[in-house]
């Protein structure tokens, strides 16, 4: 079975461990998944890679996961340096800051995000954590969903069940009757299988790396937000960087996310068939809450990360408004 439990090393001894400063050419990366999850193969390793062939050496990784140090605790130890580059989601540090949340709410296309300039915004509030965004890919829209071990109610929602999610999901499984129980990936499995919750919202690509389909019957559709898999960078290291080093990190990590989109796309179409021929049946949630699906992911965001950052919230907010993605 994938998620065996594992010990995680306490922060105040890699502090300890990672007192010295890498050199050059040995960089401490820290991922929130493990090599289960596609994204790991298909996306991040590829662009270590890069970077490592474009620097010609002077750049390179050792990498780490949440058996190291647990997913919802991976922030602090990138912005006090105890590690240099982390690949994350928002939502695993929303009790620091929302931003990397909030951002899920905004619409338009994956092209007029880019062009935005919003990642840039983003990028300088990020920067008062002593964190730098070196890259935001971003999957299509449809890119979570919610996976069950049991049919829908006669009403076509999940009233009265409880769904492992996170602060993100909180308002969409409101809409659906739900209630939202918050815990890590690595727990899923099991609290499926011992009947401790009756489903999970997660992206719409990685329950088969997971397994997680062996415990599971269900798929809801429609799927619904777009996820972004971001790459920061310990502030400080970024700025002991030379100028070429800096742009190569950059320019890999825009190839990254255009390649990203692509590869997205396919490895959701293509999961959501084999968990179809693995035996999972595709089940469709009532029509009100579809017509208000799309209403309840943004808003709920917006509101849920206000709450925690209102200043910088309604400024990124505002910005999203004013380059027409709302």
């Amino acid at each position: 079975m994938p998620w065996l439990k594992r010990h995680a090393i306490p922060f105040a001894l890699w502090t300890i461990v990672a007192a010295a400063p890498a050199t050059a050419a040995e960089f401490r990366w820290l991922n929130s998944w493990d090599r289960t999850y596609p994204h790991i193969t298909m996306m991040i390793e590829p662009y270590q890679k890069a970077v490592e062939a474009a620097s010609k050496g002077s750049i390179k990784f050792t990498t780490s996961g949440p058996e190291t140090v647990p997913s919802f605790e991976q922030l602090q130890p990138v912005a006090a340096g105890a590690f240099h580059f982390l690949n994350t989601h928002g939502a695993y540090h929303f009790g620091t800051t929302p931003l990397l949340a909030a951002i899920e709410a905004i619409g338009g296309t994956a092209e007029q995000r880019r062009s935005s300039g919003i990642f840039d915004l983003l990028d300088k509030q990020y920067q008062r954590y002593g964190l730098k965004i070196i890259a935001m890919p971003m999957g299509p829209d449809g890119g979570y969903q919610i996976v069950l071990r049991q049919p829908l109610t006669a009403n076509g929602d999940l009233q009265g069940r409880k769904i492992r999610g996170n602060p993100t999901y909180a308002n969409v499984l409101k809409l659906l009757g739900a209630t939202n129980v918050t815990m890590p990936p690595g727990e899923i499995y099991t609290s499926l299988e011992k009947g401790v919750i009756d489903g999970f919202a997660f992206t719409s690509s990685g329950v088969i790396g997971t397994r997680f389909y062996e415990v599971s019957k269900y798929i809801l559709r429609p799927a619904f937000g777009f996820g972004t898999l971001p790459i920061l960078m310990n502030l400080a290291s970024w700025n002991k960087l030379t100028d070429a080093e800096k742009k190569i990190l950059l320019d890999e990590g825009v190839k990254t996310s255009e390649r990203w989109m692509t590869d997205a796309t396919k490895l959701i179409a293509d999961e959501e068939k084999e968990l179809v021929q693995k035996g999972l049946t595709i089940v469709q949630m009532n029509d009100a809450a579809k017509a208000k699906l799309r209403s309840a992911w943004s808003d709920g965001l917006w509101e849920i990360a206000g709450q925690k950052a209102k200043k910088e919230v309604d400024e990124l907010r505002a910005f999203a408004k004013s380059k027409g993605l709302d």
